[in-house]
């Protein structure tokens, strides 16, 4: 449900977005991959395969238990909800699922980490992206996580790795084992201060070809200051604001800018 924070700052969003070609974009990096790269199509058989499934999940009226550790949740709190509800509200959508691939095939990202499985439908994008080797997902909620890890098994989807657990507790472990995070997606808990602590805590294991992705970055107040104390980070010298998503880059060979950009 929109509301008028959501409103207004949409509204000055549109009137700051660069052109979605490339037009007076002068960095040559930045320039490439939109036009080279973010709006590549993707192959039509597992995305058929991936939207089939989201289908059947839009469809869904039967009743799950969820457990919802985020403050900053769409739904907030836990309870029975129907799964379409959970579909329709808190998925990946097509296009920010082409986005995260499209992104992830182009920075050649082998090792991926996801915070927020939710049911699955960004983890399946993310595992398509063209040298993705593993994509380590994390999902607090123990029904969503088994619904997910369920469809991965069920689509004969080998690269994924299914974490229930609270980010806090799976995140040492995970760091320990994937040293160097190519993608983080952070998809989950939609609030300042959690946000804040799992891009630090990640930071540790960037490197200067790592791209993170931050969801829902103006859902509201405490996710846009989230969004640009993450801008601002010193080792960020690139952020691209793309309105449901936000990306940041760390590479030192580019100059320090922040663009919104349509998509």
């Amino acid at each position: 449900m929109f509301t008028f924070h959501n409103i207004l700052s949409y509204l000055r969003w549109q009137a700051q977005a660069r052109d979605r070609q490339g037009h007076r974009i002068h960095s040559p990096f930045l320039y490439s991959l939109i036009t080279n790269n973010l709006h590549q199509s993707l192959k039509a058989d597992w995305v058929a395969d991936a939207e089939r499934y989201r289908r059947q999940l839009l469809t869904d009226r039967s009743i799950v238990n969820v457990t919802d550790y985020g403050t900053g949740s769409r739904f907030g709190g836990n309870g029975q909800r129907r799964v379409r509800d959970i579909a329709r509200h808190s998925s990946t959508s097509p296009r920010d699922g082409r986005l995260l691939c499209n992104l992830a095939t182009a920075m050649q990202c082998r090792n991926i980490l996801e915070l927020g499985t939710n049911l699955g439908l960004g983890t399946l994008y993310l595992a398509h992206s063209g040298s993705c080797e593993q994509v380590v997902t994390i999902e607090g909620c123990p029904t969503l996580s088994q619904m997910a890890d369920r469809a991965f098994k069920k689509l004969g989807i080998s690269n994924i790795t299914t974490i229930n657990d609270r980010f806090e507790n799976a995140l040492p472990k995970v760091l320990a084992d994937m040293p160097a995070i190519d993608l983080l997606f952070i998809d989950g808990n939609h609030s300042y201060q959690p946000t804040i602590d799992y891009f630090n805590h990640c930071l540790t294991a960037a490197h200067n070809d790592s791209v993170f992705i931050i969801d829902d970055i103006h859902k509201d107040i405490e996710m846009e200051r989230a969004w640009q104390e993450i801008a601002e980070n010193e080792r960020v010298t690139l952020s691209l604001d793309f309105y449901t998503m936000g990306v940041v880059f760390f590479r030192s060979q580019l100059s320090r800018q922040t663009i919104c950009l349509r998509y």
